[in-house]
């Protein structure tokens, strides 16, 4: 995986962020989801780096990355990744992302607008939105968000009693099969079994259920215009209650988007039609 790749970590402040950078040309940075890392871009980094500068990062906490402050905000991460890219020599760049990488991207997108060239929003919508319509159906489908929100340091030691059995049944219970490599399986694994990760997962979604929606609420009547292009899947919960590009177009007034026939995890599950969709985004670009 990430042939020709090199690895790098950049102490960025508040956070060591670990990555991947591969490839010659516009910069690209690949944000992740829970509960993986980098690794869910292994299907296409490889040829995006063809024709770009791909850089593939773990986001604070996650993986081989370290949070220095404890600080799981969105927009914390999102500082992160502009510092990241400015290490490399990118002051502006185009990003790509997926669940938490993608709500990261978002805070990105409004924090620091000249950073961010275009985005690729997949299988989200905004987080506030979540909150609103989350009901019975929806509830038992992202348990999680309630879950690892929970104070006091419970989610913690429950998950840390097995925690590869619970990561992979959260990949499981996202995407409804195992669409996953074994070689992908096996770092996401590794990264599990590391109780800081369980923790920053934790610190995620705690966050997620508070300041990171005080964020979003202030950002609230705010848009940016540049090009946005949102990827969901046909068999996810995504758009059970809202239409995603329509639910986006209050942030981003450019966005399109389309429908992928997959699950959750759209990268590994349908990888030549993510990297078309990719492609032909950051073409029309050029």
């Amino acid at each position: 995986m990430f042939e020709g790749f090199r690895e790098i970590k950049a102490d960025v402040g508040n956070a060591i962020i670990h990555a991947r950078v591969g490839g010659d040309g516009a910069p690209v940075l690949l944000l992740h989801g829970y509960p993986q890392t980098h690794v869910m871009w292994h299907p296409i980094a490889e040829t995006l780096a063809e024709t770009y500068h791909v850089v593939a990062a773990d986001l604070r906490g996650y993986g081989d990355s370290v949070a220095k402050d404890g600080d799981f905000t969105f927009r914390a991460m999102a500082l992160d990744m502009v510092k990241l890219m400015a290490s490399l020599g990118h002051s502006s760049f185009h990003v790509v992302s997926h669940d938490r990488g993608a709500r990261t991207a978002h805070r990105m997108a409004f924090d620091h607008p000249v950073a961010v060239k275009s985005i690729v929003l997949m299988d989200i919508i905004p987080t506030l939105d979540v909150w609103r319509t989350m009901d019975d159906w929806l509830a038992k489908r992202y348990y999680h968000w309630t879950f690892l929100a929970q104070p006091g340091g419970m989610p913690e030691r429950l998950i840390n009693s097995d925690p590869v059995m619970f990561m992979r049944s959260a990949l499981i219970g996202l995407s409804g099969s195992d669409v996953f490599s074994p070689e992908a399986k096996a770092e996401y694994e590794r990264a599990a079994r590391n109780p800081s990760v369980i923790a920053a997962w934790c610190g995620d979604y705690a966050a997620g259920a508070s300041v990171d929606l005080e964020h979003d609420r202030a950002s609230l009547g705010e848009t940016r215009d540049m090009p946005c292009l949102v990827l969901w899947g046909s068999k996810g919960a995504v758009d059970h209650h809202l239409n995603p590009v329509e639910a986006w177009t209050s942030w981003f007034p450019n966005a399109t988007g389309q429908v992928i026939d997959a699950g959750h995890f759209l990268v590994e599950e349908r990888p030549n039609e993510v990297l078309k969709a990719v492609q032909d985004h950051l073409r029309t670009l050029a």
